[in-house]
């Protein structure tokens, strides 16, 4: 986590400064008053300081130091120690700071507010210079003192070196402290506790302040991302999947996974018609792929929202640009469940051609080839149903599809021979109202022959053919 802190060092610094300088000796700090040669060297310095001549100011003091800092008491040294380690600060200089404020607070020389500000400015300091545990000893020691104001910014200080320490339970109640103190939501206050949480496994807990984050901060995608995520783990999908829904209404999701996991989550909430129009709307907008994955994804919401009829062409298309038969073997199951028999067998023939499918997939694929083979036969039509068969002989080659195989074998073969019996009795019955007829007509055409009448040519053909056909009396009497 990249923590940034602005020291405020500089005011109080030179606060004391002005105190010092211009108080009258007997009622600056009790008895301890600054040398007056020091004093007018540190005025000077204090002017260039005041006027943002860091760079000078802080010449005039290292000049001090060098001409009178071992002559100097220990008050006066604090003091210009002080003041240029608040030069230091602003030169960036935060090495040759934390210098000066250590050797000017092991005088313990200057009057215990100024001490304590010392403490204070050290540890921000350090703090800043990621020196967290000598922060939060000497943050420690300050707050330990009387009359203490500790500011938001302070507890956030406080929570973020006992999170870099991982030290987290210890940072819990410092970033609450942050958090409640500050006048207004600190981003960075909450992305600590979010932190905090996180690591420490508070799932309930970092869910509710997720949700806290995303009503302070809606334009942040990754806020919802994480609440979303942790519904997830809170075992809540109907709740993750709103809060997913909100974030893209709302104009935030724009990655191809989130609209990806959006349309998912649809389908799992019985809403896979939305999840369709969904996932087509944003693959013809382009923002998501129209990939054969993609594709067989919104054939299979258009099926599960019993949309048969968008399904196929996406099948199409994905099976199509597929290296394996998988998706030519769905195409052809949404045909059957259209009743689009003849496309379906070619769907299923061209998933065996295609291939890549594993034994299952095949060998369901030979039987509903059978299928759409059989139910494209009509009455009578013995060739197609033997195409049937055909599929149905390859598929009971599997253990998965052997029985049903063999009792569609076994129902064509029924048929076959059914088909059969009643052609033998429909033309065996043909025959004798056959036979029928012409004794009717022998006997009209004998009554008309004994009757003396002319007979015509088809009772002379007949007649005849019955004498032909009468046996003699020899044949007749054996």
């Amino acid at each position: 986590m990249n923590l940034l802190l602005t020291v405020s060092a500089r005011c109080v610094t030179l606060c004391f400064l002005a105190a010092v300088l211009l108080l009258p000796a007997s009622s600056a700090f009790g008895q301890e008053t600054l040398d007056p040669r020091v004093a007018g060297d540190l005025l000077d310095a204090y002017e260039k300081i005041e006027d943002g001549e860091y760079q000078d100011g802080l010449r005039l003091l290292n000049r001090l130091m060098e001409r009178r800092g071992e002559t100097m008491k220990d008050f006066d040294r604090a003091s210009v120690l002080q003041i240029r380690g608040t030069a230091h600060i602003n030169l960036e200089n935060v090495d040759s700071a934390m210098q000066d404020f250590r050797e000017a607070l092991r005088l313990n020389a200057l009057p215990e507010q100024q001490q304590n500000q010392l403490r204070l400015n050290l540890a921000q300091l350090y703090f800043v210079s990621e020196r967290w545990e000598d922060s939060l000893e000497l943050f420690e020691e300050w707050m330990a003192q009387d009359d203490v104001t500790i500011e938001h910014s302070t507890y956030f200080m406080l929570a973020a070196a006992n999170y870099q320490l991982e030290d987290y339970r210890a940072a819990i109640e410092p970033i609450d402290n942050a958090i409640e103190k500050a006048p207004g939501p600190e981003r960075r206050y909450y992305d600590l506790k979010n932190a905090i949480l996180s690591n420490l496994e508070m799932v309930p807990e970092r869910a509710e302040l997720m949700a806290e984050m995303v009503e302070l901060w809606p334009e942040r995608l990754e806020y919802w991302r994480q609440l979303a995520s942790l519904y997830l783990q809170k075992d809540d999908q109907f709740k993750s999947f709103s809060t997913i829904e909100a974030a893209y209404i709302n104009g935030l999701i724009e990655s191809e996974d989130d609209i990806i996991l959006l349309a998912q989550y649809y389908s799992t909430f019985n809403n896979p018609y939305r999840g369709a129009q969904l996932l087509e709307r944003e693959m013809e907008s382009g923002r998501v792929s129209d990939s054969v994955e993609h594709l067989e994804m919104l054939s299979q919401l258009w099926s599960q929202a019993r949309e048969h009829r968008k399904a196929i062409p996406v099948l199409r298309e994905a099976a199509g640009a597929s290296e394996t038969g998988t998706l030519y073997f769905r195409l052809g199951q949404s045909l059957m469940a259209d009743e689009r028999h003849e496309e379906a067998e070619q769907a299923f023939a061209n998933a065996l051609d295609t291939g890549g499918m594993d034994d299952n997939r095949t060998a369901d694929a030979w039987l509903m080839l059978g299928n759409a083979r059989f139910d494209q036969a009509g009455p009578g039509d013995r060739d197609q149903r033997m195409l049937a068969d055909e599929a149905f002989e390859r598929a009971e080659r599997y253990q998965r599809t052997r029985v049903q195989a063999s009792e569609w074998r076994g129902y064509i073969q029924a048929i076959n021979e059914t088909e059969t019996r009643q052609a033998m009795l429909e033309q065996e019955q043909q025959e004798r109202l056959a036979e029928a007829a012409e004794e009717r007509a022998i006997t009209a055409c004998r009554a008309q022959q004994l009757a003396g009448r002319d007979l015509s040519e088809e009772c002379e053909r007949l007649l005849q053919q019955d004498e032909e056909l009468e046996p003699l009396p020899e044949e007749a009497g054996e």
